[in-house]
């Protein structure tokens, strides 16, 4: 019980880090901290549960946007890459705890952080550009259309899980629940 109240938590957490970045980056268009905040979800609770809170932070994030819902194919792919960014949390997260990687250097985990970055980061822009460009009618346009956004959310993303990452991680790892309870 104690992991689906740690889940909800951390999907309120992830929805508002969505809604955060309308007040944080108004101007930096593919600049975010929602994908950072599920990857930790991810690193918190395991693989299963961060796929879980990924998906359903984004659904949540994604029907209720001021701007309006996206196209169901769209929110799918959203839905679907939000999921891939949670379950990397939980696949290479806890190694990257203080306690998770005897010998690792602070250079490997931030090295760890940024690649989990831009893996999942790209990840999400593939599966969400496909789809826009399926949604309306040419792949290959909608993914050139979307080369130079993309390579900006991938960079961005990499910088900003290896900052909040390394921030964030050697703290939580002090927390004894999440050191070895995931009840």
């Amino acid at each position: 019980m104690r992991t689906v109240a740690r889940s909800a938590a951390l999907i309120a957490f992830s929805v508002a880090c969505g809604y955060a970045k309308l007040v944080l980056f108004p101007f930096l268009f593919f600049v975010e901290i929602f994908s950072v905040a599920v990857f930790l979800s991810g690193a918190i609770l395991g693989a299963g549960w961060g796929a879980w809170i990924g998906a359903v932070s984004r659904l949540v994030f994604s029907v209720a946007n001021p701007y309006g819902p996206p196209h169901p194919w769209v929110l799918a792919a959203q839905v679907a890459g939000a999921a891939v960014v949670g379950a990397l949390g939980g696949a290479v997260g806890r190694r990257l705890l203080p306690w998770g990687a005897p010998g690792a250097g602070e250079a490997a985990r931030i090295a760890t952080l940024a690649i989990a970055g831009v893996a999942g980061t790209a990840a999400y822009d593939l599966l969400t550009n496909v789809a826009q460009g399926w949604v309306f009618g040419s792949v290959p346009a909608a993914l050139a259309l979307a080369a130079i956004p993309s390579a900006q959310h991938v960079a961005s993303n990499g910088v900003i899980f290896a900052v909040i990452g390394r921030l964030a991680l050697p703290w939580l790892g002090r927390d004894p629940r999440i050191a070895g309870d995931a009840a």
